[in-house]
């Protein structure tokens, strides 16, 4: 299997877990309402909760939509687009995203660090579990681009299937 291949899956599998943090939230949101409707009772700090699977979900899908190009694109133009600057504007993109998301990466890294005693307002959840999967993610994201970038390079542009 090929590195690209490789990283593809570990990058699907992750999305695959950016899911499942959507679900689990989807399920507490869907149990306090419960509660809430047959008795006084609540999940409690259902907000710092749903903030962080969220966050969590959000930030571990991004990496693969990079690679999969889920990302928006203008149709009518990159349709009647030569292939040769198609190719060549997608790889500059890929560096574009690349030197972008580091410069992303590196300074909330810094405010992660300011922030590294902080809590959560309603139950204390410590800030560096909403920092580690927003960091996470976006180290993810530059190596997602990297790989995109020696994609293109070795192999051009993806053949996009009938529809």
């Amino acid at each position: 299997m090929s590195f690209e291949a490789a990283s593809e899956r570990v990058l699907r599998f992750i999305s695959f877990a950016a899911t499942i943090m959507f679900v689990i939230g989807v399920l507490l949101t869907m149990t306090d309402i419960f509660l809430r409707s047959v008795s006084t009772l609540t999940v409690e700090g259902m907000v710092d909760i749903m903030q962080l699977c969220v966050l969590t979900g959000a930030m571990l899908a991004i990496p693969h939509a990079f690679l999969s190009d889920q990302h928006v694109a203008i149709d009518i133009f990159v349709e009647k687009m030569p292939g040769r600057l198609h190719l060549a504007l997608r790889i500059v993109a890929a560096f574009l995203a690349i030197a972008f998301l580091t410069g992303v990466l590196w300074f909330s890294y810094e405010q992660a660090l300011n922030e590294a005693h902080d809590r959560s307002q309603t139950i204390g959840i410590p800030m560096s579990w909403y920092w580690a999967p927003f960091l996470v993610g976006i180290a993810l994201s530059v190596f997602a681009n990297i790989v995109l970038a020696v994609q293109l390079w070795r192999h051009g542009l993806p053949v996009k299937a009938p529809e």
